[in-house]
């Protein structure tokens, strides 16, 4: 995991790795169209010392599931990471797991904000046994009443999975496109709401539910300004 969703130019984003396998490497990906091929490369790490992390910690009374991970590395976002939606891709010799990480411009015009949903992807991460629906066994009243972003997405389809289904296919037409587009997450837009009167249209994708009253206000207050709001997704 990342201790980020999202990142400028400039900023250091260190990346917390838990795996049985004696090395590993990095890879950080730009998504979009790049004609047809939907990635372009832009950085590789070097071979890394892998290593066996604890397991999570529990919550009291809210079943708060997170880790306290000793740091893997730390990556630099430097200025030929064009801002957009990223893919960390860690690798081992025997397999691949995938970190999402969003690259802002704090100062984009752009028309278009593309905003990826990750209050929504953690909300139904179940790494560590517990999600906000479901605690072990699939119980329902054993589930996470608050949910940490200290911890991995759960390989069946959190996370990446979820920007991979519901984000990824409207993330290439917009670039196939050429559209005038930036990239934000919805933390972003809950700590910095003012800004999204630097653009024409917030874009919400394909499953956006989680909202704090912060967020919601700022694009009500937006929307009155005549920012138009554009959500693709029933939630």
């Amino acid at each position: 995991w990342a201790d980020r969703v999202s990142a400028t130019n400039g900023d250091r984003v260190r990346l917390y790795v838990s795996t049985t396998a004696a090395r590993f490497r990095v890879e950080a990906y730009r998504m979009g169209w790049y004609g047809g091929r939907g990635a372009r490369l832009v950085w590789r790490s070097p071979s890394l010392p892998g290593r066996r992390q604890p397991p999570p910690t529990l919550t009291a009374g809210t079943d708060r599931v997170a880790t306290r991970w000793r740091r893997s590395l730390t990556i630099a976002v430097g200025p030929d990471w064009v801002p957009g939606d990223y893919l960390l891709k860690l690798v081992t010799a025997t397999g691949q797991r995938y970190v999402p990480l969003t690259v802002r411009d704090d100062a984009s015009r752009a028309a278009l904000v593309v905003q990826n949903a990750v209050t929504t992807w953690q909300a139904y991460n179940p790494w560590g046994g517990r999600s906000l629906y479901v605690g072990p066994g699939g119980s329902l009243e054993t589930r996470s009443r608050v949910v940490s972003f200290d911890r991995p997405y759960d390989a069946a389809g959190s996370g990446a999975g979820d920007y991979l289904g519901n984000e990824h296919p409207l993330v290439r037409l917009v670039e196939s496109l050429g559209l005038d587009v930036t990239y934000w997450t919805d933390i972003d837009l809950h700590q910095h709401p003012g800004r999204l009167l630097a653009h024409r249209a917030l874009v919400s994708l394909g499953h956006d539910e989680y909202w704090s009253t912060r967020m919601r206000r700022g694009a009500e207050a937006a929307r009155a300004h005549g920012i138009n709001l554009a959500f693709l997704g029933a939630n």
